[in-house]
């Protein structure tokens, strides 16, 4: 009987260990998953896409950089702009304030971009690199992140 009872606890004690580990492993993959997406905060985004469409390659990247206090800069690819925003569990509401004006040689992705920063957004999506914007609609505007020229 004694033999038995000891058994049993060695027994429940191997499951629970290895209930354990693997539950360890997964926490540690889920982990590495989530450390693998790049945060909102301070990360260089570029400009990739606007409604599903490439945009052309341009002598300064459009750009944008969500900072810790709120506020939010970048270069539509000859102007400067910025605002402010509000985020959080993936949602995401955006001001723009203003840009620079000066006239540069060629203004269609910089008034494309203007534009969809005037959009409503809703929810933010971040797979491993990429930042997606959202409106009510569904995707907006899609960036990478890059590494910011000095």
């Amino acid at each position: 009987m004694k033999n038995v009872f000891c058994f049993n606890v060695l027994i429940i004690g191997l499951l629970v260990a290895i209930a354990l580990t693997m539950s360890a492993c997964m926490t540690a993959k889920k982990k590495a998953e989530m450390a693998q997406n790049k945060p909102l905060v301070d990360t260089y985004w570029v400009l990739k896409s606007v409604k599903g469409e490439d945009i052309p390659k341009c002598i300064i990247t459009p750009n944008i950089v969500f900072h810790a206090d709120g506020k939010f800069t970048g270069n539509l690819g000859c102007n400067i702009f910025y605002g402010n925003y509000y985020s959080g569990k993936k949602k995401i509401r955006m001001e723009f304030e203003g840009a620079t004006k000066k006239l540069c040689e060629n203004m269609k992705v910089e008034k494309l971009f203007l534009q969809q920063l005037h959009s409503e957004f809703r929810q933010y999506e971040i797979d491993k690199d990429v930042l997606i914007l959202k409106d009510k609609d569904g995707e907006v505007m899609r960036f990478f992140a890059g590494v910011k020229p000095e």
